[in-house]
């Protein structure tokens, strides 16, 4: 096996143990760590077999093995960055919901503090 294929694996590797300590120590979620473990353990396992890809792209009538490597890949992280897109979309329109909660609650807070103020300036009149 030549020095090229180790680089993949040990590429698969250091993104393996990345992946987990991030989700260890910085709180990344597992919907997230799935891609990138799916992407680490693809790229360690077609390095460590170069045959797979290979006999894949032949099953399928891909012509040259790393083009069928390189569209599962884009296709992977085409799929990562919507569901990225998705979760932005959605939490924006979460903040923005909690943003005019809050602000209606302060305004209650407000009016309360009001009311208080005039009751306890009658009681003492």
């Amino acid at each position: 096996m030549s020095s090229t294929y180790w680089l993949g694996v040990l590429f698969g590797l250091i993104v393996l143990v990345a992946v987990f300590l991030r989700m260890r120590n910085s709180g990344m979620k597992e919907r997230y760590a799935t891609w990138w473990i799916v992407i680490a353990v693809s790229v360690a396992v077609f390095s460590l077999f170069p045959g797979a890809l290979s006999s894949l792209s032949q099953l399928l009538g891909v012509q040259v093995p790393l083009n069928l490597g390189l569209v599962a890949a884009a296709t992977v992280l085409l799929l990562l960055t919507l569901r990225l897109s998705v979760d932005l979309s959605r939490a924006t329109e979460e903040r923005r919901r909690l943003a005019e909660e809050l602000a209606l609650t302060n305004n209650r807070a407000d009016d309360l503090a009001d009311r208080v103020c005039r009751l306890e300036e009658r009681l003492h009149e």
